[in-house]
């Protein structure tokens, strides 16, 4: 495997260890709690930096010294603004994006890594895999909700079925463009019975096999426009 290669993934190792591994919740309260002031928040970013120190060696003081004290910045704005899902893969990829950052500036003349993503992320193989995932969230709920608003059901959990139509979505698209028809029928078989047994009153079953139909199409266009496609 390219050196590069296995200097980024140590890196990566050395983020998921200290961030997950080695922050217990104790810590996690702590710092929820006192904010800056909270000690955890300095043993966690110590623990960060001595991760990474000891993967990828005092050779790359620099890169360790980069990685900590962002770690801190953004650990810092975490602890500042509202504590959810989005906000947390939010950091994560500010993390990860740090960590690719060091790794391109550092093996910039090592064209085999740095060029690979280069060229993916330039090319239009991206961009049609972007604009796919994109459409089958969001913009497919809104269709999705405005097709059956008339027959639309009082809310359960709060966007819980939002959510759970995109995961749905991505996985059947993913399963069409990688030719597994057979799996998406277990998906949906499923997702049926989990429906059937948790429904504790009455429902419009139609609003409900409209939803899914239109979601399972919009899907399957998408995976077989991206195997046309790419």
């Amino acid at each position: 495997m390219d050196e590069s290669i296995i200097w980024l993934i140590k890196l990566i190792l050395a983020h998921l260890i200290s961030d997950f591994a080695l922050q217990p919740t104790k810590w996690v309260t702590g710092m929820e709690q006192h904010k800056i002031r909270s000690k955890y928040l300095y043993w966690h970013t110590l623990v960060t930096g001595l991760a990474a120190l000891l993967l990828i060696g005092f050779n790359y003081w620099a890169v360790v010294l980069i990685i900590t004290i962002s770690h801190y910045i953004i650990a810092v704005l975490k602890l500042y603004t509202k504590n959810n899902f989005v906000t947390f893969t939010i950091s994560q990829l500010l993390h990860l994006a740090v960590i690719i950052a060091c790794w391109l500036v550092v093996f910039e003349q090592h064209r085999p890594g740095a060029g690979a993503i280069a060229a993916f992320y330039s090319g239009s193989r991206f961009w049609t895999f972007a604009a796919a995932a994109f459409f089958l969230t969001l913009p497919s709920s809104i269709i999705i909700g405005q097709a059956t608003r008339q027959w639309a059901v009082p809310a359960g959990l709060k966007n819980a079925g939002k959510y759970i139509g995109i995961i749905e979505r991505i996985l059947i698209c993913l399963l069409v463009y990688q030719g597994h028809y057979e799996a998406i029928g277990l998906l949906i078989t499923g997702k049926s019975i989990l429906r059937y047994n948790s429904s504790n009153e009455e429902v419009k079953t139609e609003y409900l096999l409209i939803g899914t139909l239109l979601s399972i199409f919009i899907a399957f266009a998408v995976g077989l426009a991206l195997k046309m496609v790419v």
